[in-house]
């Protein structure tokens, strides 16, 4: 009785398992799909709204490191609508480009939740 029990516990967590990887396959596949598509039909339009966009983020990046030299990403990206690695991926770049400068970061533990992951994968 017991051997059949660690037999069905064995092919319950395979079938979970093999279920859990199909998810993960078809998401990866979908993102691929969705980047190629969106590498494929890139106009001068959608390249120039794309640059906009990043001029807008990295103006408010720009102003928050003026007020009081402090950027608070989870914050800052609650104003804006963007996630915070968002904000802290931008502010890398802004540094890289000499407009603003990087001078500490503080940081603490997190909770071990990849936050750019979808829930659905979880």
């Amino acid at each position: 009785m017991e051997m059949e029990l660690k037999k069905n516990l064995k092919q319950q967590n395979l079938e979970e398992l093999i279920k859990s990887l199909e998810l993960v396959s078809a998401r990866l596949i979908e993102s691929v799909t969705k980047a190629s598509q969106l590498a494929s039909s890139e106009t001068p339009e959608m390249r120039l709204l794309f640059e906009e966009w990043l001029n807008l983020v990295g103006k408010e990046i720009i102003e928050a490191s003026k007020v009081e030299h402090v950027i608070e990403p989870i914050e800052l990206s609650r104003k804006i609508g963007v996630l915070p690695s968002t904000i802290l991926s931008l502010a890398l770049s802004l540094h890289r480009q000499g407009k603003i400068e990087i001078l500490s970061l503080v940081a603490r533990e997190g909770n071990g939740q990849n936050t750019e992951i979808c829930n659905c994968l979880r």
